[in-house]
């Protein structure tokens, strides 16, 4: 395949907002504080019209959109906010002449924020977009339900109508509802059942799968419906966060053959299943001896059976099980044999694809491909302005904890540079999450770029490493999983990479939380970066009964008394804390509230510790808003720069 670069002239347009390319040693903190100029490249069913999602010079987010058959057609802005009362998340062609975005905002409620997300109809021509619900759908509730984006089917046979799970007939279940795009209408197929939170479709579009959830015992069932019938039955019961927890990826081309998610040992593997028969028997699809198969199907146009899934193997290729499909990824894979390469969209032919390129020292590009042509067309680069720059990459390294548990960890080191160095320990959020080796990080690439060594570590109760890794984390805030970061410092310290007088440590969300107990608790940091931190645990646990997941908050937290969550709360420990802290809160956060921060900046100043503390205006958990991340990134730098200098 050959691959042709700029040969469609779509980035003329863009280098209006994105400014030179940089190629000195330190490149502007501007490049790094601000989102991708591209975030999301995506074909239209047809294959002539691409859409893209950009952040624009103002910090305006823009879905725009050019008409490929057309030469000189330049790309046109078709919606735009301003990011502060609604944000565009995300979008999806529903044919060529329609496209349906996800946004999202944050609104007060009991003196907490909720998550509201809505669809918006956007028309491509330009000449305007609306919400896809209007208040009309919802004349049976006392108010719009928050949540308006669950799309769970979108009906490919059917060239008017979309499957959306939303509370319309009552404010307790969501209900099933068959909208016509085209004309703004809704039926309901499926009414909400009290106590399901959650449906899924069969490849025919057939309601089949339903959720339901006990708050009270942290408890869930799976519920299944035979083809044609209408009776409903209990297939799977499971307790969160335990090792009998299922997960539904599926159906295929026989409508009562699933896929799923489930243990397999100690690691989630696929298995797939009959499961009109009473009495199935699972049969294990694939599996991996080190890692969690946490993944989802993947389809092809005119196959109801999935080709694969997106799981990746040793060398960061996707599984797939289709022969044809297969052949296709791997000529693809070779022709960027360093990057990381990630699937897109493809026409509904199938002719013409997109799909994105990266490495953890490349920001990502996006190609337009054309199978009959055989060619592969440069669109647009992500962060145009990194285009010329190979920053510093990623490198696994395991240290063991104290108790000898192994943990993986990542390595960024500044260019040219080894030993003895200003170093940042970065424990990520979750925090039953985790960091990885692959793709691009824009705060370690900057962080790196500023001469700082980087240390990002999966502690115990990091997902991927198998149930009894992550149950290894439960109850452990402030204790294990702290020390696993303290670890992580000391294996830094003791390789000669860390200069012991110069190491801060940074986090956002859960990380931020690591980033104060550390300040509070060790003496390994001269300085401490908390991001939208949590800081008061007993708060957290309190507000959670307010909007649900108290119970798996409790289980996360452990079986800890409120006296035990006061001692390994932030808030409570400012008078053992004798290192300057940053300390960044959002005021539009829905994840970690504005109190966290005020209430840790209240007692910082009660210590006399010395701190600063920046409130940021319309900020969310994510630095959304270009202004919130570049002032984030400056003050950090900053800060950085006096306490342990670069």
């Amino acid at each position: 395949m050959e691959k042709k670069f700029l040969s469609l002239s779509l980035l003329s347009l863009l280098f209006v907002f994105s400014g030179i390319t940089y190629s000195q040693e330190q490149i502007p903190t501007d490049v790094f504080g601000s989102p991708p100029l591209i975030g999301t490249v995506k074909i239209s069913p047809s294959g002539e019209k691409i859409a893209m999602y950009a952040t624009l010079q103002n910090g305006d987010s823009a879905i725009l959109v050019r008409d490929l058959t057309k030469s000189e057609s330049p790309l046109r802005p078709i919606a735009t906010s301003d990011n502060k009362a609604l944000k565009l998340l995300s979008f999806s062609w529903f044919n060529d002449d329609i496209i349906l975005a996800s946004a999202w905002m944050a609104s007060d409620y009991y003196k907490t924020k909720l998550d509201n997300t809505r669809l918006l109809k956007i028309n491509v021509d330009g000449t305007g977009f609306e919400p896809l619900f209007r208040k009309r759908h919802f004349k049976d509730l006392p108010w719009q339900p928050p949540q308006q984006t669950g799309i769970i089917d979108w009906l490919e046979d059917d060239d008017d109508h979309i499957l959306v799970s939303v509370r319309v007939s009552n404010m307790r279940s969501p209900d099933v509802v068959k909208v016509n795009v085209k004309k703004n209408t809704i039926k309901i197929i499926k009414k909400g059942v009290a106590g399901t939170s959650g449906w899924m479709t069969d490849e025919y579009g057939e309601v089949r799968i339903g959720y339901t959830y006990d708050r009270n015992r942290s408890a869930g069932t799976i519920i299944f419906k035979d083809h044609g019938s209408t009776k409903w039955r209990t297939i799977w019961k499971y307790t969160t966060l335990s090792k009998d927890s299922v997960s539904v990826l599926g159906f295929g081309e026989d409508p009562n053959k699933v896929w799923f998610e489930a243990y397999e040992g100690d690691r989630i593997a696929v298995f797939s299943a009959d499961i009109s028969k009473q009495n199935f028997e699972p049969e294990l699809v694939y599996s991996h001896p080190e890692r969690d198969v946490e993944t989802r199907l993947r389809y092809k146009e005119g196959s109801k059976d999935p080709i694969g899934i997106s799981f990746r193997d040793e060398n960061y290729h996707m599984i797939t099980w289709d022969k044809e499909e297969a052949e296709f990824e791997k000529n693809i894979y070779e022709l960027f044999p360093d990057q990381d390469v990630y699937f897109g969209t493809t026409s509904k032919d199938e002719n013409r694809y997109i799909i994105f390129v990266e490495n953890s020292s490349t920001p990502g590009s996006f190609y337009l491909g054309d199978k009959k042509l055989g060619t592969l067309d440069l669109v647009a680069h992500s962060y145009p302005a990194l285009a010329n720059s190979v920053l510093p990459p990623k490198e696994a390294i395991t240290y063991k904890a104290r108790d000898g548990l192994e943990i993986e960890a990542f390595l960024t080191l500044p260019e040219g540079k080894e030993k003895n160095l200003p170093t940042l320990i970065f424990p990520h959020g979750g925090p039953i999450a985790a960091d990885g080796e692959k793709g691009f990080d824009y705060w370690t690439s900057f962080f790196a770029n500023r001469g700082y060594a980087v240390v990002q570590m999966n502690f115990r109760g990091s997902t991927g490493y198998g149930f009894d890794f992550m149950k290894a984390g439960l109850g452990q805030w402030g204790g294990q999983m702290q020390e696993d970061v303290e670890d992580a410092t000391k294996w830094a310290i003791e390789e000669g990479i860390a200069d012991p007088e110069r190491i801060c440590i940074v986090g956002g969300s859960y990380g931020g939380y690591a980033a104060l107990m550390g300040a509070a608790t060790s003496n390994l940091y001269q300085c401490s970066v908390s991001f939208a931190g949590v800081s008061d645990l007993l708060y957290l646990l309190d507000e959670s009964r307010r909007y649900g997941g108290e119970e798996t908050l409790r289980i996360m937290l452990g079986d800890k008394s409120r006296a035990e969550l006061r001692e390994t709360s932030p808030v409570n420990l400012a008078d053992q804390i004798e290192i300057p802290v940053l300390l960044v809160q959002g005021d539009d956060d829905s994840r970690v509230l504005l109190k966290h921060g005020q209430s840790m900046r209240d007692a910082l100043e009660e210590a006399g510790v010395e701190h600063i503390y920046i409130e940021q205006e319309d900020s969310d958990h994510f630095l959304t808003l270009k202004r919130n991340r570049l002032e984030f990134f400056k003050e950090t730098e900053k800060f950085l720069e006096k306490y342990i200098g670069s």
